[in-house]
């Protein structure tokens, strides 16, 4: 029997929005082609059905146009998947043809990813409600994703959800949570969207965490959690790794080499610290070649010396990531990002902001990023924080419901400019 057909997702229940957090318009028509291969009894009059109902499908997915009379692309669900890809010099590059959001990309082509954060996985596990916050993790989500010309998205995880400890409460952890990650991330991935997955929320000892406060890799869980993580996508060429969400332990040598002790972290206390150079080790001993990102430290936000203490990778497919909010952390303007971000590509690393906002719900200061960024040799992908309807202050935002209306004047300024640029 052949199908071909794209379900709705895993999304459990209404979740409330999570405390704690961290901080054109191409029109897709909604096809469903389910196709069946049938035996001899009655061929030639099903496949005349057969036949009909492509027509029919074919015709119901036509171009539609805009209202300046612009024809947007549309694709039946059947189209090619996301494309594999992988670290080459400065650059991501494909190592198979696919769609890359909107666009139709060929093996070997250098790509920039531009898209957005998906919060909610996070933590809405630890409160008893969803795997998934608001929106939920399904088609209707991806799609609107698309809309807005995305072609990544990042997914933050939960290291006690994932891996079932420490009390986490077994409806939404374990073999259940690791499974709804792995359907949207199968999801996203087959209608045109890389998938970056991070250590986003985590812990070391028996406790769990109650926010994002995550200094540094827990030698407790963390390999544990990259190991089973790394299985689970090994074979998925369209997902990325992301070591660790924020850390802000202050020794670089202790965060690539290990054996320090985080700063004390509320009840949970403090951990000891696996470094990255094992972690990336433990996660290649798996087989999974994928993409490895490794942050900066004082909250990703600084590079200074990524260089000098990058992991070693035996498949030299380390990506640098920064994260750049406005906030008062330092690296904030065009001389510091042409001081640690350029300098790391042209010493041969990609680099990616894979978080930024600001949180006056403007875009003034995203878009001096976003246009510097552009402007790189080669040019720098960009991944805006929240894909949430929460509030500009409490994200930011970038929409203001489930269906993906764009925030004002974030997530509006946002999406205009991703729609500018691919």
């Amino acid at each position: 029997m052949l199908a071909v057909g794209v379900g709705d997702g895993t999304g459990v229940g209404d979740g409330a929005a999570g405390a704690g957090c961290a901080r054109a318009t191409a029109r897709r028509a909604a096809c469903s082609i389910r196709l069946i291969a049938f035996g001899r009894r009655g061929q030639g009059s099903r496949l005349l059905w057969w036949a009909l109902a492509v027509a029919t499908t074919l015709a119901h997915c036509a171009p539609a146009s805009d209202s300046v009379g612009r024809q947007e692309p549309t694709y039946p669900l059947a189209r090619l998947g996301a494309p594999s890809i992988a670290v080459r010099g400065s650059q991501l590059v494909t190592t198979s043809a696919g769609m890359l959001g909107l666009q139709r990309v060929r093996a070997g082509q250098p790509v920039v990813l531009r898209g957005v954060n998906f919060s909610g996985a996070e933590y809405a596990c630890l409160q008893e409600h969803s795997f998934w916050d608001n929106p939920k993790g399904n088609q209707a989500t991806v799609d609107a994703m698309l809309r807005w010309h995305a072609n990544v998205v990042r997914v933050p995880l939960n290291e006690e959800c994932w891996l079932g400890i420490n009390g986490a409460p077994p409806r939404y952890s374990g073999e259940n949570y690791a499974r709804a990650i792995a359907t949207f991330v199968r999801l996203a991935n087959a209608s045109g969207l890389i998938v970056e997955v991070d250590l986003h929320w985590g812990a070391g000892g028996h406790g769990l965490p109650t926010n994002d406060r995550y200094p540094g890799l827990d030698a407790d869980h963390a390999p544990a959690f990259w190991r089973s993580v790394a299985r689970k996508f090994a074979n998925s060429g369209s997902v990325i790794f992301n070591l660790i969400n924020e850390p802000y332990i202050t020794s670089w040598t202790c965060y690539r080499d290990g054996g320090c002790e985080t700063p004390r972290v509320g009840r949970l206390g403090r951990w000891r610290v696996v470094g990255t150079a094992s972690v990336v080790g433990t996660i290649r001993s798996t087989g999974a070649a994928n993409p490895i990102i490794v942050a900066g430290l004082n909250f990703s936000n600084d590079l200074s010396r990524w260089l000098e203490y990058a992991p070693s990778d035996p498949d030299h497919a380390t990506v640098a990531g920064a994260h750049v909010y406005f906030d008062g952390l330092g690296c904030e303007d065009p001389a510091c990002w042409t001081r640690e971000l350029a300098a790391i590509t042209a010493a041969d690393h990609p680099v990616i902001v894979d978080e930024f906002g600001e949180f006056d719900c403007r875009h003034a200061k995203i878009d001096r990023l976003m246009d510097w960024a552009d402007a790189q040799t080669p040019q720098i992908g960009y991944w805006a924080w929240s894909w949430n309807p929460f509030s500009c202050a409490r994200g930011p935002s970038l929409i203001t419901n489930d269906a993906g209306n764009p925030t004002r004047s974030y997530g509006s300024g946002f999406r205009r400019h991703l729609e500018s640029v691919q």
